[in-house]
């Protein structure tokens, strides 16, 4: 796994570079370890193993939209990058993934462009609604520690000491566009109740939205604003 390389770096450098944009109660690299997809535990693997947007499996696991939230942002020229936050449902839910992308723009649309920038609309759903041809390469795993400071984020429960991560580039009309860091939630160990982000998902709901999600995925198949001060958490 130290051999996986983005963007012609190692995965530690690459997340040294990328998690240093946002220095401010930052994630730190010996609070997260390398790891093979076999070793993603359940049910993590069903939410991270894949090459699908996450925007696209966390609205088929909460079983409706999740909500954008920017908590700092970075922008010089066609360079943008962000620190955020998914939540369940609404700008007021519970947080179901944190992370950060870096996107190069000059590789979309004009109008791609102004969406992703207003930071009003997860990424995946951007990309989905404007038809943008894209692959999405998944490049590394990793287990996250709940003591760094993203565990302050998530209503973790209890016995959780660790959460999953993966780093994935996407590619927009054949060039590699974007790089994510993306940490899900803690989850409930398999078999007991509860969900993503701790909110109650209705049958139909969930059904419906998994139908969105392989809808999405096979179309996959087919084809700055000011940091908030101060900083409520880090990656």
């Amino acid at each position: 796994m130290s051999t996986v390389e983005i963007s012609g770096k190692s995965a530690r450098d690459w997340l040294d570079d990328v998690l240093g944009l946002f220095p401010q109660n930052r994630l730190t690299l010996d609070a997260m370890r390398l790891i093979p997809a076999s070793d993603v535990p359940a049910p993590y693997a069903r939410l991270l193993v894949h090459d699908h947007h996450m925007t696209v499996t966390l609205e088929a696991h909460c079983g409706g939209p999740v909500a954008l939230d920017v908590l700092g942002v970075r922008h010089r020229g066609d360079d943008y990058a962000r620190k955020l936050v998914l939540r369940a449902g609404s700008a007021s839910g519970p947080i179901v993934m944190v992370g950060v992308m870096r996107f190069l723009l000059q590789n979309v649309r004009d109008d791609v462009r102004s969406e992703i920038v207003a930071a009003k609309t997860p990424l995946g759903r951007i990309l989905i609604s404007h038809d943008v041809l894209r692959r999405i390469e998944t490049k590394a795993f990793l287990e996250v520690s709940l003591r760094s400071p993203p565990g302050s984020l998530f209503s973790a429960p209890q016995a959780s000491a660790f959460t999953y991560g993966r780093i994935a580039v996407i590619f927009c009309n054949g060039e590699p566009a974007v790089e994510l860091l993306e940490i899900v939630a803690p989850q409930p160990p398999p078999g007991s109740d509860g969900a993503l982000g701790g909110d109650d998902v209705s049958r139909d709901a969930a059904t419906d939205a998994a139908t969105d999600a392989a809808t999405d995925a096979a179309t996959d198949a087919a084809s700055l604003t000011v940091p908030r001060d101060p900083d409520p958490g880090g990656v």
